[in-house]
């Protein structure tokens, strides 16, 4: 009976001591828990940093575009009921990036190209106001109230009906040279186009040349397909450089570009 008495105390001690808790597993516990918000806040902090970067890439304003993200760019910032047509590609000076300034409303949009050596956002107000960027050609589109009246800006003739001393200009075609007013035009006609090239009376040689050269690059470059016509004005003097053709009441008109045969290569790039 008092073996009884003396042992019943040591086994409840005993169990106690199995069931109590390791001091060392608290204390791994604890550690844990401790160590987990932080983990976390750190993993927070690190996508947010991840977040601002990407914001920035998205936001730069000075990121490259490809011309054909221009041209895509420039058709956003047209306002316009009439159908956007625009260059498929500007020749422009290696090194150097494309930008624009634009106009528009219900019948009319107008686009100022431009090249500089910096990317510069198309529409920035230092376009065209100082010489961080170069115009290089500019598109005038315009819908008339009239076929006539559209047919009135193109001012399209047939230089065969007009006379002229009559001049051989290559690949079959026939030009017609004219004088007055201190100018020589050398005039022709390729399918709905009428072309004319003027040099000063001087330098008439020069004026049949510059029509040679752009009879032979019509041979394998097409100008867009007027309905009815088209005109081209090229200037050895690179004054008045202009190529104007129409769809039906829509006037279409590449201006501000100083070397003629560019001229045409831009023109030549649109369908």
């Amino acid at each position: 009976m008092k073996l009884n008495i003396i042992f019943a105390p040591i086994i409840a001690v005993l169990l106690l001591s199995a069931c109590a808790p390791k001091s060392e597993d608290i204390k791994g516990n604890d550690k844990e828990k401790s160590q987990a918000p932080a983990q976390d806040q750190t993993n927070h902090n690190s996508n947010n940093e991840h977040k601002g970067e990407s914001n920035n890439e998205s936001k730069n304003p000075n990121q490259t575009m490809s011309q054909a993200e221009v041209m895509e760019a420039i058709k956003n910032q047209l306002k316009t009921n009439i159908s956007i047509v625009l260059p498929n590609k500007l020749p422009i000076s290696e090194g150097k990036h494309l930008t624009a300034t634009t106009k528009s409303d219900a019948n009319h949009y107008e686009v100022v190209f431009y090249e500089s050596v910096q990317p510069i956002p198309i529409n920035h107000n230092t376009l065209g106001k100082d010489q961080t960027a170069k115009a290089i050609m500019r598109l005038n589109v315009k819908k008339y109230n009239s076929l006539k009246e559209a047919n009135e800006q193109i001012g399209y003739q047939d230089y065969s009906k007009l006379g002229g001393n009559p001049i051989d200009l290559g690949h079959g075609i026939k030009g017609y040279q004219d004088a007055g007013a201190g100018s020589q035009w050398t005039s022709w006609n390729e399918g709905r186009w009428a072309l004319v090239s003027r040099a000063k009376t001087t330098e008439g040689d020069k004026g049949k040349n510059l029509a040679k050269n752009a009879v032979n690059y019509l041979e394998t470059h097409t100008l867009p397909i007027p309905k009815p016509h088209g005109m081209v004005h090229i200037d050895v003097d690179q004054s008045d450089n202009r190529i104007m053709w129409q769809k039906e009441t829509i006037v279409y008109t590449i201006d501000q570009v100083k070397d003629p045969m560019v001229a045409l290569e831009i023109a030549t790039s649109f369908e």
